[in-house]
């Protein structure tokens, strides 16, 4: 075979892998997008108390969906033996668990209304908790598409779900100025993603249920639900404490403020949660080392998100000046330290997917208790001093638990010394590119004001040329892979 044409096949499958990835990251990406949109948009139509009291829902909302996407979701893609019996066992368990969170959290609803004193409280709790069933079912599927290896399926479906709930929940906030305008956006997502998943994925549960194996799925799966328990607290611990301390209002401005933030850079973050999770978990079964593999997404994590959070500290004051109302200004101070938060979370973000592949999910539970109790120790402590202080706080323990997700991980018999490197490098490189914006923001010759529609499309092209350009550069460094993006 001739050179050229070997050539010729290599820049072929290059280019198909980057299709695919970046059709795979895409769909996975829209559903942060659907996200931070119904965010943008409740602060247009909806006072910060109010998108407080569905922040506040949300957050224990979250707390069921623990169940959803973690554990058993896991065992899925990583169990060896008789499939049909892996995932029919599985899916009973998970609409049991779910099914049995989401009544508890019913119950629960009006004593959370009574201690946070928030109206409406209750009843968008008993709505959004009725749907989390559904959800489960959605994610049962998704679980089942990936573990077949059907990933193009599955992206197809996960990118028409978020595409459609991107729409109906833009027109449902736009023409109905209401917290309830939020709930039924959610529940038009869930529907529409069961219709999708379960009837288009064929992917039907069946009567076979084995004890022996629900045992061996609920042990692998008690450390991972333990531990992303733990994790919600470090996340969500500050929510909670604003409301019970203070109120919806001030819930709304640090969700907002949040948001904008980690809305973005969850962006790519929460999908490449995904990819690692089936990554590392395809490695897991097939007994491959997993040193390239955390080196290739600490590098790519890091970055991307590094990136995002530079443009959103560079520019979100002038978004939110221009577009929203002017009193989620306040919550300016806060985007900036959770757009820091987002990029020094990269090691974190991979510590479940390794020890779930490694059947050490004690590990995670065991990091995820310190790291919880450090974060609500630090709120605890950060709260009286307002949401900015509070912001700092947290993106600063972020940072440190990172740090220490790479020494458990080099304990445990993982080389990282290359993720390590790729770590560093692609903080470098992110804040050269942040500096980079800052001096053009700062430039007399392209000035930003809301009424310059031109200036603002500018600063967009501007910035996607200086991004792909330290993309190239990430690229032959080795720092930034296409790789870290496929099924």
């Amino acid at each position: 075979m001739s050179t050229a044409i070997i050539k010729a096949s290599i820049l072929r499958r290059f280019y198909e892998q980057a299709g695919l990835a970046l059709f795979a990251f895409t769909a996975r990406a829209l559903e942060q997008v659907s996200t931070l949109v119904m965010t943008l948009l409740a602060a247009r139509f909806l006072m910060p108390a109010e998108f407080g009291v569905f922040s506040l829902a949300n957050v224990f909302v979250i707390l069921v969906q623990t169940l959803t996407y973690t554990g058993i979701f896991q065992f899925i893609l990583t169990a060896k033996g008789d499939e049909r019996l892996i995932l029919s066992t599985s899916f009973w368990l998970i609409l049991l668990l779910v099914g049995a969170a989401s009544l508890l959290l019913a119950v629960a609803a009006y004593p959370l209304q009574w201690l946070f004193a928030s109206a409406d409280l209750a009843m968008v709790l008993v709505l959004l908790a009725a749907a989390q069933p559904v959800s489960a079912l959605v994610a049962w599927s998704s679980a089942t598409l990936l573990r077949r290896q059907e990933t193009a399926r599955n992206f197809t479906f996960v990118f028409i779900e978020n595409l459609a709930a991107l729409v109906s929940g833009t027109l449902l906030l736009w023409f109905w100025h209401s917290l309830y305008a939020l709930v039924a956006a959610r529940y038009a997502r869930i529907v529409f993603g069961a219709a999708l998943f379960i009837i288009g994925g064929r992917t039907w549960p069946h009567l076979h249920f084995s004890a022996a194996l629900a045992r061996k799925a609920a042990a692998f799966s008690s450390h991972l639900y333990g531990s992303r328990f733990l994790a919600f607290l470090s996340r969500y611990a500050a929510d909670i404490l604003l409301g019970v301390f203070h109120s919806p209002g001030d819930v709304g401005l640090y969700r907002f403020g949040n948001r904008i933030a980690t809305g973005a850079t969850d962006i790519l973050s929460q999908p490449m949660s995904n990819f690692a999770s089936t990554q590392f978990g395809s490695a897991a079964r097939h007994d491959q080392d997993l040193a390239p593999l955390l080196a290739r997404h600490a590098g790519t994590i890091t970055l991307l998100t590094g990136m995002v959070g530079a443009v959103i500290i560079v520019f979100a004051r002038d978004v939110v000046s221009a577009f929203f109302q002017p009193s989620y200004l306040a919550a300016m101070v806060v985007t900036y330290a959770m757009g820091l938060r987002g990029v020094a979370g990269a090691g974190q973000l991979l510590v479940e997917p390794v020890f779930a592949a490694l059947d050490r999910t004690s590990a995670v539970t065991a990091y995820n208790l310190v790291t919880a109790v450090a974060t609500v120790a630090a709120v605890a402590a950060a709260s009286p001093f307002g949401i900015e202080f509070l912001a700092w706080t947290q993106a600063t323990v972020v940072f440190l638990s990172t740090l220490w997700a790479f020494y458990i991980m080099h304990k445990s018999g993982i080389a990282i010394d290359r993720a390590v490197r790729n770590f560093a490098s692609a903080l470098l490189l992110a804040s050269a590119f942040g500096v980079l914006l800052f001096l053009l923001r700062q430039s007399e010759w392209l000035i930003f004001t809301p009424s310059v529609g031109s200036a603002l499309i500018a600063y967009c092209l501007i910035t996607m040329l200086l991004g792909s350009a330290v993309l190239f550069v990430a690229g032959r460094l080795r720092v930034f892979s296409l790789e870290a993006f496929s099924g």
